[in-house]
């Protein structure tokens, strides 16, 4: 049955999904036909492969993807694309011909064309088949505000949007899902009985404002925002690959985390990182900062061949400094010109040459690579590794095929062509390279950033393929305000707090979850954010609530990973070097965020709850509700010394009788009193528990406990 249910959920996702598509397309039907909106994802999807960037793989010398290619001459001397004449169009022809050697796109690239997205073509052909330049290749320009009265300018962008399509904004949440909803979102945390009571206690109209300011200020809030940045940042434990042994590098982690709190500018955060080392008279801490590329999975040993897993990692910094900071999939230009996007592969070297004059750890077994000593907090002295640079540069060649054993032409370091710089202008080491990242003129730094702080509050980012702003990346859900946001972020001095405090604050994050009854029409996957959305929490948060809940959750500042309890064996079973040995005292009920991070071998917590590996960068996390993951909440040791403290504190805080004590557990575990409907329900199970446990009264409200710390409700952001 669990079987069947959980096939018809995909079925039923992948039906919105397509009808999400459809209307996205349809609704521009009738009107002025945008390129960028309507047309290039079409055509990215079901011709570039073919008829696009890439020379060597161009069939019949068609290119799609430039006005110059689709307006000239083919090799059969026939034109794609003649504007405003359908008949005189070869793509128009071929898209419905019905001989299986005309037809386009080819049956054997699996391909096909909806009747909907034929309707848009044919009406852009007609309307003149007008050309852009991709959205996000160009620089951001500060949109006019929408007219309205809004006091946050993101809810005037939003507000526009929907009065367009004829629809309005949801209203306001109740307040103890506000405060349940922000305190989740910035703290990773469910507010507490004293903080709930001091929100609905506060009648002022800056109550809310107030509680933001609150949480922003906190470590918590520091914590929450280093997790998704490590996801970023693939930061663990243990080297990784086969043996998987451990290296000390929680310092960085531990830097993340002071930076975020001290709202260090994104630019500076940006330097730090990806340059540090190199910056004058560098400081312990932006040493520090450089082992964000060291946090990548490391090769020693003389079973690694040295020079081809240094190119490996070389390569896993591009293509992560790509994704990170350029929301582009630049690795698919590692073997190849890039298929869709204007990369190519002379230009994937040309950046490879900015990482390649690193030194590598594996260079000389026993030389151990660069580190700097450090004087933890117990004073104990500790050597991490960091970045470092040559002194003697590297050569850097094209390597053919991807293959580093046939090397190409010699390139110099520099950025792709498609920005435009000058050679006088490139970039040629990592510090001119990070500085020229967030200088204010990168059409993408900007607007990537803005969309993850979106995603991390709605789930979805305003562009929902977070990592690929490229051709084949999804049209952004309000454009407007995307662009009007990364201008907004670059003017406040890259100020991070200030662009999650403005988002968090908006009526739209303010809305209530409830779906209007005509969303599933209208707007399926609520791009235009009639309401919003609900979030299934992370793995970490769901341990650390439960803690919280429990009142088990202790503070840690800073230090080495820690070792919760894990199945017996679970590393030696994996033949994998080493020994858990489980933590005791309060570091057992440390953050999720503290755990050791071993890449081959995930905490079975985390990785039942879908936590990354973090073998690679992760820019959004798979989410998932299974059945098997109540194999965690139910039984993890963890969740139920959880449970058993929620029990003694519901026993011990409340008024002995059964609904004040029923009171407290749904407000500590939901933020809210229970429904009449609930409160009986309830009471009659616990009389059950009362009378099946007649000696044990914290075992009856430990199965209360349970079973309200596993409600989905429990389980997800409102």
């Amino acid at each position: 049955m669990a079987r069947m249910r959980m096939q018809g959920c995909a079925a039923a996702t992948t039906r919105i999904a397509l009808a999400g598509t459809v209307a996205w397309l349809t609704s521009a039907t009738g009107s002025e036909i945008e390129f960028n909106r309507d047309i290039r994802p079409i055509l990215a999807d079901k011709c570039f492969a073919c008829h696009g960037f890439d020379a060597k793989t161009r069939k019949a010398g068609l290119r799609l993807d430039t006005a110059e290619g689709a307006y000239g001459q083919t090799e059969s001397g026939t034109v794609a694309i003649r504007p405003g004449d359908l008949k005189g169009s070869e793509l128009w022809v071929r898209i419905h011909a019905t001989d299986p050697d005309e037809i386009m796109p080819p049956r054997k690239s699996h391909k096909t064309l909806a009747p909907a997205e034929k309707d848009i073509l044919r009406e852009w052909i007609g309307q003149g088949a007008h050309y852009q330049k991709h959205w996000a290749f160009a620089a951001p320009r500060r949109p006019p505000v929408p007219p309205g009265a809004h006091a946050n300018p993101i809810d005037a962008f939003i507000a526009g949007r929907l009065k367009r399509e004829g629809q309005v904004p949801s209203p306001e949440a109740d307040r103890t899902t506000l405060i349940r909803r922000v305190t989740l979102d910035l703290t990773g945390l469910p507010p507490s009985p004293a903080e709930l009571e001091a929100f609905l206690a506060d009648s002022s109209a800056q109550a809310y404002e107030r509680v933001v300011d609150r949480l922003m200020a906190t470590r918590d809030y520091a914590e929450r925002r280093a997790q998704d940045w490590l996801d970023l940042a693939r930061y663990a434990d243990t080297r990784g690959y086969a043996d998987d042994k451990p290296h000390d590098i929680w310092p960085f982690r531990d830097w993340v985390i002071a930076a975020t709190q001290r709202n260090q500018p994104f630019d500076q955060f940006t330097i730090d990182q990806l340059a540090g080392d190199m910056l004058p008279d560098a400081s312990t801490e932006q040493r520090v900062a450089s082992a964000f590329h060291r946090n990548a999975p490391q090769a020693k040993g003389q079973t690694y061949p040295t020079e081809e897993y240094r190119l490996k990692g070389v390569v896993d910094r591009l293509n992560t400094t790509a994704t990170v900071w350029l929301g582009l999939t630049m690795g698919c230009a590692e073997c190849h010109d890039h298929k869709f996007d204007p990369i190519p592969q002379v230009d994937y070297y040309r950046m490879f040459a900015l990482f390649n004059n690193i030194e590598h750890s594996g260079e000389g077994f026993t030389q151990g690579g660069p580190h700097i000593e450090i004087e933890t907090a117990d004073k104990q002295k500790l050597s991490i590794p960091v970045m470092k640079e040559r002194l003697q540069p590297r050569e850097t060649f094209v390597h053919l095929r991807g293959n580093f054993l046939t090397p190409g032409d010699k390139v110099t370091p520099g950025v792709p062509a498609m920005f435009g710089l000058t050679e006088t202008q490139q970039p040629r080491n990592r510090l001119e390279f990070a500085r020229w990242l967030v200088n204010g003129n990168n059409p993408l730094v900007a607007r990537v950033v803005v969309n993850r702080f979106w995603q991390s509050c709605f789930g979805y980012g305003l562009v929902r393929t977070p990592a690929d702003f490229g051709l084949r990346g999804e049209w952004p859900a309000h454009p407007e305000l995307l662009d009007w946001l990364a201008c907004e972020f670059v003017e406040s001095g890259w100020d991070m707090k200030r662009l999650h405090r403005q988002i968090v604050t908006s009526a739209t994050y303010r809305q209530t979850a409830r779906i209007p009854p005509q969303l599933a029409a209208r707007d399926p996957q609520n791009r235009w954010l009639m309401c919003m959305p609900r979030v299934r929490l992370p793995a970490e948060q769901i341990r650390d609530q439960a803690l919280a809940i429990g009142g088990l959750l202790k503070p840690a500042t800073s230090g080495r990973s820690v070792f919760p309890p894990q199945p017996d064996q679970y590393w030696e079973d994996r033949d994998l070097p080493g020994k858990w040995t489980t933590s005791t005292g309060h570091s057992l009920h440390f953050k999720s965020l503290y755990i050791y991070w071993r890449r081959m071998a995930l905490h079975p917590t985390m990785e039942l709850l879908d936590a990354p590996a973090r073998a690679v960068c992760t820019a959004r996390r798979n989410t998932a509700n299974l059945p098997t993951q109540a194999l965690v909440t139910l039984n993890d040791p963890i969740f139920v010394e959880a449970a058993r403290a929620m029990a003694q504190r519901v026993l011990t805080e409340a008024p002995a009788d059964n609904p004040a004590r029923l009171e407290l557990a749904f407000r500590l575990c939901l933020s809210r009193k229970p429904d009449a409907p609930e409160q009986s329900r309830f009471l009659t199970f616990i009389e059950q528990q009362t009378r099946r446990y007649p000696d044990d009264l914290p075992a009856a409200w430990s199965s209360i406990a349970t079973v309200l710390m596993n409600l989905d409700e429990t389980l997800t952001r409102p």
